[in-house]
């Protein structure tokens, strides 16, 4: 990685800002929807870097960026230029652009969580970055509090084309997963808005259809994580949902799995949660198809093959599936049903990061899909 690489990426990307804003009128209200996470091939993607986490997000990263194509761009949003500067030190020399997105602010390594990306109908328009109305946390964390404007400094790089805007509603990014036509919602969306920005799940429904131009399910029950973690529309009106009883009968001592989350969950209240994420997903006329998974007993510690990125690359479908220091027997057996449900599928290993309970798609953020 050198300057010249930054810097005609920089051009490239300003020559394209430039001509786009020749197309269209000011006055135009933009049509926008939620970008699906199975549909079109990657074009740029967002991460964060903070030296203080390099262990648990620069080999993630390495990994990522040596099996992502050499046409894709990637947004580092970074407190400075040293940070930067620090994570091109590490990466070494990687096929993707990489561009430096300085804020000058206390940040988290935790991309996704921060926006979610609106897409254009018309591609002269640009993304919208839909901002939370607040972070957890963020009256006692500057790092939380810094997260809170990450979208909009990306918004007002020069040649990002984006826009950003803060919404009424509290969430996370990775609350949602998305394909073409439904935005799949956790539990926890409707408990955090409940009473102070609508007045039921009804309500909450509607809101988000309306600002995200799809067909909303707010899921009435379902593990308390975000739902990257155990679940992915996989295109083609089907879902993957996760499965710890099929985890469980490929090893001989299912309850010892996963040690740095204190063993595996294997529990019937447990189970019956990813159950019922799977019976909603059916209800809204889906098929699905399950896939192996251990959750922790710690309730946030997980091996999970579903949280990473996909798309569709010169007719070809694409899963970048996280992978860990789990059995191998695992790993194979989820590898399967990708390619069952006809994926090519591209292994990112993520051991550094699900110990501090994320994974690959946490990590980062999709804006733009061709």
């Amino acid at each position: 990685m050198d300057a010249r690489h930054i810097a005609g990426a920089a051009l490239g990307l300003a020559l394209t800002a430039a001509c786009v804003g020749l197309v269209g009128g000011a006055s135009r209200e933009p049509q926008r929807h939620l970008l699906a996470d199975d549909a079109g091939a990657i074009q740029e993607i967002v991460i964060h870097y903070v030296p203080s986490a390099a262990d648990l997000s620069a080999p993630v990263y390495r990994e990522l960026l040596a099996a992502l194509p050499d046409d894709v761009v990637a947004w580092v949003v970074v407190p400075d230029m040293a940070a930067f500067d620090d994570l091109a030190r590490r990466l070494g020399d990687v096929r993707p652009t990489l561009v430096p997105v300085p804020v000058g602010h206390a940040m988290t390594t935790w991309s996704r969580d921060r926006w979610l990306a609106l897409a254009p109908d018309d591609p002269s328009d640009p993304v919208t970055l839909l901002l939370p109305s607040a972070e957890d946390g963020a009256e006692a964390w500057p790092a939380r509090a810094g997260d809170a404007q990450t979208g909009r400094d990306l918004a007002a790089h020069p040649f990002t084309r984006a826009v950003s805007e803060r919404s009424a509603l509290y969430f996370d990014g990775g609350d949602f997963v998305a394909d073409a036509e439904t935005a799949f919602v956790t539990p926890r969306v409707l408990r955090r808005n409940m009473s102070r920005v609508v007045a039921d799940r009804a309500h909450l429904q509607h809101a988000l259809e309306v600002t995200l131009g799809r067909r909303v399910v707010v899921l009435a029950d379902a593990p308390e994580h975000h739902a990257g973690m155990f679940m992915m529309p996989i295109g083609g009106r089907r879902m993957l949902v996760g499965d710890p009883s099929l985890a469980a009968a490929l090893v001989s001592d299912p309850e010892a799995l996963i040690p740095a989350g204190g063993g595996a969950d294997l529990s019937a209240a447990t189970q019956a949660r990813f159950d019922a994420v799977a019976d909603a997903v059916t209800a809204a006329g889906y098929t699905v198809t399950r896939i192996p998974l251990v959750p922790g007993r710690d309730g946030r510690t997980w091996w999970t093959w579903l949280n990473g990125l996909l798309e569709t690359r010169a007719g070809e479908p694409i899963v970048y599936m996280p992978t860990f220091d789990a059995p191998p027997a695992l790993r194979a057996a989820a590898e399967a049903v990708w390619r069952d449900a006809g994926f090519t599928v591209r292994g990112v290993d993520a051991t550094t990061a699900y110990t501090h309970f994320g994974s690959l798609r946490c990590l980062v953020n999709v804006l733009r899909r061709g």
